[in-house]
């Protein structure tokens, strides 16, 4: 996308043409529900388009088609925003939930912050979500065209009375001095993809956090300046990062793990450390379960021989490094200390923290041997996970060669020391 093709999108020909794109690609895709393999392509939504609107160029119409496809992929990241919005690839790859930056946002109001700097804006999804929170934004991006967007979109966000967008690069500090200057928040999402490498038509991850832009020591001297500033992060960041008497928070929403953010003091929850947010229902009816736990004086758990229950953990939790509260909170244990699955003899329910799996037969892993037990049950369906063992639970399955049978059961693969087990568990008490 250029700024020609932003003008174009913005225009009410751009408009309707978007929604005859629209109205396309959602038959496209209905029929292919029903059976239709070659309803969606891209050949015929072009042919399709254009014979809808004769005076559309190629160029116009491939800005167009790209605007419902990325559409299309951010609903269920964004909800029905996307609507209102105009995105880009790299822009929809960083872009926060908009549930976990609507929790964010209220976070921040809840402390008392009145204006925030969102620094780094991207599509200006975040500043929507502290302005739906009643604060004032001051949101400043790099990229021209990303900038342009971000206006755009808060805008046709209803938002412009609170968020104001300006174009510079935040790491200049006179740019830096005048976004603070009235702001008494910050936020950060340093870009941790490099738009230069690509794989897949994407671009490639950075996992150094001083080789993200900007870099982590920068977002340090960040909030030494402005106390109430927390910045998002990728999931797999060291706990070491997290600033002293602030908290990490690694979010999941609906089993997917989505992100994690580290807060400094003045944004913290008290007393808390790391904590785990796992978020089920989605956007439009959401059901938002907290799991806000202490872990500074955490006690290991005990280890011991496979119970009555397994416990899959959430990723949230496993990444925050609160599984051993998960078994305290069941009266449980760990299989092996190296492995993220808690066993218990109790029958508790955690909720959205963890799956739970009734343990009907624990055996060493053999295949044979697996599926003779599998078999001698009347399992014809089975659903396979597995942690710490070097096995594709898609390629397991293959090979159980299950014959036809009603019964269905979750075999969980693991390695307690150096022994490989296979636990057939009742499908009907797993949750995820």
């Amino acid at each position: 996308m250029d700024l020609a093709d932003l003008a174009f999108l913005d225009s009410p020909a751009g408009i309707a043409a978007l929604g005859v794109g629209t109205a396309y690609d959602d038959s496209a895709h209905a029929r292919a529900t029903a059976g239709d393999a070659a309803a969606v392509d891209p050949l015929k939504a072009v042919t399709a388009l254009r014979k809808a609107l004769p005076l559309l160029d190629a160029p116009a119409a491939s800005a167009v088609l790209t605007q419902v496809r990325l559409r299309r992929r951010a609903r269920p990241r964004l909800g029905d925003l996307v609507d209102d919005l105009l995105l880009t690839e790299d822009g929809l790859e960083q872009a926060t939930r908009t549930v976990v930056a609507d929790q964010r946002a209220r976070r921040y109001a809840d402390s008392g912050a009145t204006h925030v700097a969102d620094l780094g804006c991207g599509l200006g999804l975040d500043s929507a979500a502290f302005a739906r929170a009643g604060l004032r934004v001051t949101a400043v991006e790099r990229d021209p065209l990303v900038a342009a967007l971000a206006r755009r979109n808060l805008a046709a966000l209803g938002h412009a009375d609170l968020v104001t967008v300006a174009e510079g690069d935040i790491t200049d500090e006179q740019v830096l001095t005048a976004a603070l200057a009235d702001a008494d928040a910050a936020y950060g999402d340093p870009a941790r993809r490099d738009p230069a490498t690509q794989h897949d038509g994407r671009s490639v991850r950075v996992t150094d956090p001083e080789s993200w832009s900007p870099p982590w020591s920068w977002v340090v001297a960040l909030a030494a300046r402005v106390p109430r500033t927390a910045a998002k992060v990728a999931p797999g960041v060291d706990h070491a990062l997290i600033p002293d008497g602030g908290c990490g928070t690694w979010t999941s929403v609906d089993g997917q793990l989505v992100e994690a953010e580290l807060a400094w003091p003045a944004l913290a929850r008290d007393g808390f450390r790391r904590s785990a947010v796992v978020i089920r229902g989605g956007v439009a009816f959401p059901s938002i379960e907290w799991c806000s736990l202490d872990l500074a004086d955490e006690e290991p758990s005990p280890i011991g021989a496979v119970g009555a229950w397994l416990l899959e953990p959430d990723d949230a939790v496993i990444r925050s490094g609160l599984v051993s509260h998960v078994a305290s909170r069941v009266e449980g244990r760990l299989l092996d200390p190296r492995v993220a699955y808690v066993t218990t003899d109790a029958d508790i329910d955690v909720g959205p923290l963890a799956a739970r799996f009734r343990v009907e037969q624990p055996l060493p892993y053999d295949l044979d041997a697996l599926r003779a037990a599998l078999v001698a049950r009347g399992v014809g369906h089975v659903v396979v996970k597995k942690r710490a063992i070097g096995a594709d639970p898609d390629d397991v399955r293959r090979r159980l060669r299950l014959p036809a049978a009603p019964g269905s059961a979750v075999v969980i693969l693991t390695r307690i020391g150096d022994a490989r087990w296979a636990f057939v568990c009742d499908v009907a008490s797993g949750r995820s």
